[in-house]
Order: C-alpha cells, then structure tokens, then sequence
C-alpha cells in the first residue's frame, strides 16, 4: 500500500515537473517576440512564471488548465493536453504556429479595417469632386454673367456719354 501512494506521489511530483518545463519552454519561446504581440492565449507564460496548480481535462476538451504563480500574482491559462507528450522542438514549434497564426489573424483585420477605410475615402473624395465640379461650373456661369453685365453697362456708359 505505501509503495502505491509513493508511487502515486512520485508520478504527481514528475508531473508537476513537467508541466513546469513545458510552462518554462512556452516563456522562453515567447521572451523573443515583444509582449503586446504575444497572444491572449499565451500571455500567461510571459515572464516565467511557475505552476502552482494543474487541473486534467474536465470537459474532454483535452486542455489542461494551469494556475500560474508570477510573484504574487496568479493567472489560469490552458495548454493542450498534447504539449505534454512533445518534444521541445515540437512544442515550440507550436507555440510559434500560435504566435504567428494570431499575427497573421491580426494583420488580415487590419488589412480589411484599412480597405474600408480606404474605400470610405474613395467615395468621399468622388462626393467631393463631384461637388468640386458643380461649384465650378456654377462659378464660371455666374463668372460669366458678371462679365456680360459689366461689358453691357461698359458699353451703355460709353453710349451715353457719347450721345
């Protein structure tokens, strides 16, 4: 019986351990990219924090989910149940598949924020020129105008003077 729980204990320790490793590896893979851009997902791992709790997967979502200790402060975050059987080059290929994933998610709404944008300014600016040209045409027949009635009165004075 006692060799059971110290087995028991040895394989909750080991676990912990590794969940520690795989946290530890997820900070250092992120330590290169700067903070602001590193995903919601992944923000936890910033700043190596350490496991303090693990929790299975409860709902058969295959997460696994952490409460992470940085200094005082305690975050959760959930890792996939899978990260913990890969190897370190697979696990940080994965978190970087997840980093750049998201960035490449963000610029695409960028992307599609700056083409409406752009085609807001499109249709203001043909609004504009539409308007544009109405005031000139409207400025040069009333320009016009102007010129017939100062060339009438012009020539209305120098009859008058002459006659």
């Amino acid at each position: 019986m006692k060799h059971k729980t110290t087995e028991g204990v040895d394989a909750t320790i080991q676990l912990y351990a590794d969940l520690q490793e795989v946290a530890g590896l997820i900070s250092r893979v992120l330590a290169k990219f700067p903070a602001e851009t590193v995903p919601q997902m992944l923000r936890p791992f910033l700043g190596s924090p350490r496991v303090a709790f693990a929790r299975p997967p409860m709902t058969g979502d295959g997460k696994i989910t952490l409460r992470l200790e940085r200094g005082l402060s305690q975050v959760q975050a959930q890792i996939p149940d899978t990260w913990l059987m890969m190897h370190q080059s697979e696990l940080t290929a994965a978190v970087r598949e997840i980093y750049w994933g998201e960035q490449e998610h963000r610029a695409r709404n960028e992307l599609i924020r700056l083409g409406k944008v752009i085609a807001e300014h499109s249709r203001e600016a043909q609004c504009h020129r539409r308007k544009a040209s109405k005031a000139r045409q409207e400025y040069d027949r009333l320009a016009a105008r102007i010129r017939k009635r100062a060339a009438r009165n012009s020539r209305t004075a120098k009859a008058d003077s002459v006659g």
